[in-house]
């Protein structure tokens, strides 16, 4: 089961329609191709700069004995890519002011939407549609005294 990170446009409502849902797992298709991976995803900067690398880790790979380094290096940053590439995704996003509205653990996008709707909907009608609370971020964009697993100081949710 996946955790989906909620995370609204700036001044959106919890129940806007424009909320992205960010899958917290592993990507195959981020593992096979990192780099168009990030492009897709808008993290321009990003993208281009393991592009970059990927393409530098193809010229070492011609050199005599550098295949095996080579090869090493490119699994290393596409588990990276693959593994932390949707917490890269939602810090760019709160970096633009977007705000983390829940953390749904589900077994696909169409049952997180589910919940999260429902709850949005079922909130805002019974307080008057008052939105959804949103996470409290520090200005560092997590929430403070945050713990997680992974690589990087993720979210504090997991």
């Amino acid at each position: 089961m996946a955790s989906y990170l909620i995370m609204t446009p700036p001044g959106a409502p919890a129940d806007d329609e424009r909320a992205r849902f960010i899958a917290d797992g592993f990507s195959w298709v981020a593992f096979f191709f990192p780099a168009l991976w990030l492009i897709a995803k808008r993290a321009w900067l990003l993208g281009i700069s393991v592009a970059v690398l990927q393409i530098l880790l193809i010229l070492v790979s011609t050199l005599p004995g550098g295949f095996a380094a080579a090869l090493t290096m490119q699994v290393a940053l596409s588990l990276l890519v693959s593994l932390e590439g949707p917490l890269f995704i939602a810090r760019k996003l709160a970096a633009e002011d977007w705000t983390l509205r829940s953390i749904i653990p589900a077994r696909n996008i169409e049952t997180a939407e589910e919940i999260y709707f429902a709850n949005a909907a079922a909130t805002a009608h019974h307080q008057g549609a008052t939105p959804l609370q949103s996470i409290e971020w520090s200005k560092s964009g997590r929430p403070e005294n945050a713990a997680g697993v992974g690589f990087f100081e993720s979210y504090g949710e997991r």
